[in-house]
């Protein structure tokens, strides 16, 4: 329901910002090619809340912006990213002796509306702050490493007891799902075609499920051996640490596996080139 809300929010403000622009001036119009590159982190199960980035690994991006005005853009963009977790990157006792980890690479596109708080096109301002929400799309794949060393992906297992007719309420989660981006940057202008930048961009997602981790409980493990009898070993890790003890259906060490309350979040940090590849003038646009 959170999530519904926050997309509803967003659209609303989105259209809303849309339909304002028609009674703006329309001052050069223009459009800009965008690239970015830096870092990507997610917040979930598998990280304690901490400062920000920490276990991060790489993000690049590519997008366009339709400049209606020098303060009111519609920017679409796609990013090619990696988020990843570990408890043994935690300091809790408990989530260290959970030992679970992931990795997955995320694929996302979404159009934004964006304010600039400035005007950079003329001669008084060089640079601006500026702000942007908006809708899109994101797929992610979430895998870890085995016993053995082996890449094993996760979904398709159902770590979690999905698929299993004990436990009906848990249905294989979708890999590609909305989301809602937003957040904030600084733009400097360092000529009338090309800027440089930093961005902060936040992506809240429909699903608790980007590290393969959401309930609080472990599915019986002979359920899980009669489906895949390499399924526990995947599910409950524990035993793999010196003094774990080995996965029954009544014996976990009292740990929990995940918190389904609180939904996944994944987020980036990135340098930005904004090359203008067009401009209009005032004569080239149809009132």
């Amino acid at each position: 329901m959170k999530f519904i809300r926050c997309i509803t929010l967003g659209s609303i403000i989105i259209i809303s910002f849309s339909a304002q622009a028609q009674f703006f001036d329309r001052v050069n119009p223009s459009m800009d090619l965008t690239l970015a590159a830096g870092v990507a982190s997610y917040y979930g199960d598998l990280v304690q809340k901490s400062p920000i980035f920490r276990e991060p690994s790489f993000a690049i991006s590519a997008g366009m912006s339709y400049n209606h005005n020098p303060h009111l853009s519609l920017r679409a963009d796609m990013s090619f990213l990696q988020i990843k977790g570990s408890d043994a990157k935690n300091s809790r006792p408990d989530l260290i002796a959970r030992n679970l980890s992931f990795k997955s690479l995320v694929f996302d596109i979404n159009t934004s509306i964006e304010y600039n708080v400035l005007d950079i096109t003329g001669e008084e301002h060089k640079f601006t702050p500026y702000i942007f929400l908006g809708v899109g799309i994101c797929h992610f794949d979430p895998y870890t490493k085995d016993r053995n060393g082996n890449k094993v992906m996760l979904q398709p297992l159902g770590t979690e007891g999905q698929g299993l007719d004990a436990y009906p309420d848990r249905t294989p989660y979708a890999r590609t799902i909305l989301q809602v981006p937003f957040g904030g940057g600084i733009k400097y202008a360092i000529s009338d075609k090309i800027s440089l930048g930093f961005e902060f961009k936040y992506r809240y997602v429909d699903t608790d499920y980007l590290d393969d981790v959401s309930n609080a409980g472990y599915p019986d493990r002979a359920l899980l051996a009669a489906k895949n009898p390499a399924l526990p070993f995947l599910t409950y890790r524990a035993d793999q640490l010196p003094g774990g003890k080995a996965y029954t259906s009544t014996n976990t060490l009292g740990l929990s596996r995940g918190n389904p309350n609180n939904k996944d979040a994944y987020y980036t940090g990135q340098f930005k080139l904004i090359y203008k590849i067009k401009r209009y003038s005032a004569n080239d646009i149809n009132y």
